[in-house]
């Protein structure tokens, strides 16, 4: 299952008066055993009513296979804005291999804690569901796009929001052990709209 990569809806999914981190987060579906590491800068675009304003944030990733068919990652950064520091983890099943002929479909749950400059700190529960299919093009490239909708809920000084966004993105292979990934994620309800970009090395 080498090279099948992880939607991590990790969607992206997210939030009132605070960015998210991006679903797709670096995306790629690890092997069993393997890992990968990627650094993402992430930029919001605009904000809901709520939202945490536009900012900068920079990520970074640990993805490790637990099994055949899932990842564990954990990822922790700083951000401008309201957004000072995040960090948290997602789980990612694929239970439905990309395979030939077929369509890959998973669910990635995820827990992030974010601190925030006029808050205490917010807390996001999410759930991920998606689909991506890997394809190779004439000149031997991998891509793998994907789309995801993340939903749940986000706690606050006793207060909780629910969350709502639309995730849209693409990893790309570009050697053996070099990926990139892009993801641009839309905010529906009590979301923010945001933009971005990552590089990660799997062994």
């Amino acid at each position: 299952m080498k090279n099948q990569r992880l939607l991590v809806l990790p969607l992206l999914l997210f939030l009132p008066q605070i960015t998210s981190a991006s679903v797709f987060t670096i995306p790629q579906f690890v092997e069993y055993k393997s890992w990968a590491v990627g650094i993402e800068p992430e930029a919001t675009l605009s904000s809901s009513a709520r939202g945490s304003g536009q900012g900068v944030a920079f990520n970074a990733k640990f993805t490790y296979g637990i099994s055949p068919l899932s990842n564990l990652q954990i990822g922790l950064g700083p951000g401008s804005g309201n957004r000072t520091f995040r960090f948290g983890g997602t789980y990612s099943f694929d239970f439905i291999p990309d395979l030939s002929g077929q369509v890959g479909a998973g669910l990635a749950t995820q827990a992030y804690y974010f601190n925030l400059r006029d808050q205490s700190g917010r807390t996001e529960i999410l759930a991920y569901p998606y689909v991506h299919k890997r394809f190779t093009s004439s000149s031997g490239l991998e891509f793998d796009p994907f789309i995801a909708m993340p939903y749940g809920l986000a706690f606050v000084n006793g207060n909780y929001d629910s969350l709502w966004q639309l995730a849209l993105g693409s990893f790309f292979k570009t050697s053996e052990h070099i990926g990139l990934n892009t993801e641009l994620g839309l905010g529906l309800k009590n979301a923010d709209t945001y933009l971005c970009f990552g590089i990660s090395y799997q062994d």
